[in-house]
């Protein structure tokens, strides 16, 4: 298929299906979570930390295929993804307590509309910020 021979496409559609997968994982979470009983600030914590070390892996090896030279590129990379991700997490942290508390929106819909931004804005840091190519 010529469709998946430019390495821009591949890419972007690699990152949609483990964006997808992680979207699954972080709101799966949080859904069990939330059958707990856990309040949904501490559930969307919980689920938060937990994907975005999924992300992280699923990126650099499936999506964006980085590597590392040594064990200080690999810290910076690392540092790099959490400094870009942590910016998405608070807007995925502060956007549902905002949409559900001042809002009055939905705890589950109010997720799922927030995972569609950061989704875009992951993508963006990502390949622009934390796994641009090396020379």
């Amino acid at each position: 298929m010529n469709f998946f021979k430019n390495e821009n496409t591949k890419e972007l559609v690699m990152y949609g299906a483990f964006g997808v997968a992680t979207t699954v994982v972080n709101i799966v979470l949080y859904r069990v979570l939330l059958m707990f009983s856990i309040d949904y600030k501490i559930s969307n914590l919980i689920a938060l930390i937990f994907t975005k070390l999924f992300a992280y892996i699923v990126n650099k090896n499936f999506v964006f295929h980085s590597k590392c030279q040594n064990i200080l590129q690999l810290c910076k990379e690392f540092l790099k993804f959490v400094v870009a991700r942590g910016f998405t997490g608070i807007i995925d942290y502060f956007g549902l307590i905002f949409a559900v508390e001042v809002m009055g929106f939905s705890q589950v819909y109010s997720k799922y509309v927030l995972q569609f931004i950061v989704i875009v804005l992951n993508y963006v840091f990502g390949k622009k910020a934390v796994f641009n190519k090396r020379d």
